[in-house]
């Protein structure tokens, strides 16, 4: 099945409104210049930026109410907006909050005219989305649970556990996680998860970071686990579950620019970043290595599905085009030393394809590689420009380009529910065995675990619509044939 590349969503009632400011010379209006001031990358991109980067107040979400804030203000030639008001408020916190998103925004393209970029007077509404209200008193956030410890409203006459964890308006804990239970109609402590506030090492610019949450947290168990500043500004957050980061993980920039969004959705991992001015930078889905039983094991796999340069102009789309990165790295010849990592190479098809190459400013470390549908082949590095480093990526399996997400998603829409299965009711998983080739197609097939005779042969006639299409497996640096089992299930509804 092929991949539908993800789209950046449109929220409705979210746009861009000129309003006019009359008596004024300067800023222009809209209808008095030649090219009005647009958002790079587009106003989807535009909207989904203000999304992400839009936090809803605590005090308000415990209410749960939405609602809308309008500002104006002025776009400056640079792309900066000036003179920024409030005329329309929500309430006071969050009227600070929808400000503070509109500022951070700066990848405008100005407006136009005779050929020269010009103020511009904006309009934009922000709004906040209605919420679940909870209860919210002296500044923790109070629930209500029954004997098994699951959520209750407080009114309900199940309630036998409260529990308390005190936030602050951002949502940063500020104090133990604390549960009570009901007893003799009293409230007595249960359990206690105790705040922890740690001094982590200095990060990359040499300024202090604090790690807080609760114990639990800390040890990567469960809860929500910030990276501040020594100013209070926040810097990851990472959601816990039995070990594992569930929903979202956020990182931003020390202008609170959110950098990168990560949702985690069983093995696929969206993925979405933007430029330190707000504009979109990369739309790309992380396919994770969570192969069950049955299957040999696939890389993780990075499908890039779109990327913008700084200056907005977007050089891959749906999954095809050429990319240029850059990032702060530690210098090889001089590991205290921060340097600028340059690299560059091709997609198609979302994978990295052919060459990529990799530079350090500072000529202390360069490479190489060659890349076959995302699948690393071969590569050679170069130390100070003198020792050069040939390597192979050996004893990797077979690999259907896209990962296992991808041949489930091919599977799935290539198969088809025979007639007579259908008429006997025959449901079940057939396991089809056969062996990956040096050159990608498929050998060898036996059906292994049967059903019923119309779907080992439906199953069967499927595989073999993969041959040809695989990246081979490869052990001691040659490409070897593999035995393959691939499970197929068949669902009545």
């Amino acid at each position: 099945m092929q991949f539908t590349p993800m789209r950046i969503p449109f929220f409705f009632g979210l746009f861009l409104l000129y309003i006019p400011v009359f008596a004024q010379q300067t800023p222009y209006q809209p209808f008095e210049v030649d090219s009005i001031a647009t958002p790079r990358g587009g106003i989807a991109a535009f909207n989904t930026f203000i999304q992400a980067n839009l936090r809803k107040p605590i005090a308000a979400q415990a209410q749960g109410t939405g609602g809308v804030v309008l500002l104006s203000g002025v776009l400056e030639p640079d792309g900066h907006i000036t003179n920024a008001t409030v005329t329309k408020s929500f309430r006071p916190d969050c009227d600070r909050e929808a400000m503070r998103v509109f500022k951070l925004f700066r990848a405008w393209k100005p407006a136009q005219k005779q050929g020269n970029a010009v103020r511009q007077t904006i309009s934009l509404p922000i709004m906040f989305k209605p919420n679940t209200p909870f209860n919210y008193e002296q500044g923790a956030q109070i629930s209500y649970l029954d004997a098994d410890i699951n959520l209750l409203p407080d009114s309900m006459a199940g309630v036998r556990f409260k529990e308390l964890n005190p936030i602050d308006s951002l949502g940063i804990p500020t104090g133990d996680h604390v549960i009570y239970k009901l007893i003799n109609n009293k409230w007595e402590e249960y359990a206690r998860d105790s705040l922890v506030r740690k001094l982590e090492p200095t990060d990359v610019a040499g300024e202090a970071v604090y790690t807080i949450g609760h114990q639990l947290s800390v040890q990567k168990l469960k809860g929500v686990l910030f990276t501040v500043s020594t100013t209070g500004q926040i810097l990851t957050e990472r959601h816990f579950e039995k070990g594992q980061l569930t929903d979202v993980a956020l990182t931003y920039y020390a202008n609170g620019v959110l950098t990168e969004k990560r949702e985690y959705v069983g093995n696929k991992q969206p993925f979405l970043g933007w430029y330190p001015n707000g504009q979109i930078k990369l739309i790309q889905e992380i396919i994770a290595d969570t192969t069950p039983s049955g299957f040999f094991g696939f890389p993780t796999i990075d499908r890039v599905l779109s990327f913008w340069d700084s200056t907005g102009r977007q050089s891959v789309k749906d999954g095809n085009g050429t990319a240029t990165y850059y990032r702060s790295v530690k210098s090889y010849t001089a590991p205290t030393q921060q340097t600028l990592l340059t690299e560059q190479g091709a997609y198609k098809n979302s994978l990295k394809q052919g060459l990529w190459t990799g530079h350090y400013a500072d000529n202390s470390y360069s490479y190489e590689e060659q890349y076959d549908r995302g699948v690393l082949v071969s590569g050679k590095s170069s130390i100070a420009g003198q020792e050069t480093n040939e390597y192979r990526i050996d004893d990797h399996p077979p690999v259907f380009p896209g990962g296992m997400l991808a041949l489930r998603e091919f599977i799935s829409k290539n198969i088809q529910y025979p007639l007579s299965a259908l008429k006997d009711r025959a449901e079940g998983q057939v396991v089809v065995s056969f062996v990956v080739c040096e050159d990608g197609t498929l050998c060898d097939y036996t059906v292994v675990e049967k059903v019923h005779p119309s779907l080992d042969r439906e199953a069967l006639r499927v595989i073999k619509k993969t041959t040809g299409n695989w990246i081979p497996g490869v052990s001691n640096g040659k490409r070897v044939r593999v035995k393959y089992n691939a499970p197929i299930n068949f669902h009545l509804n």
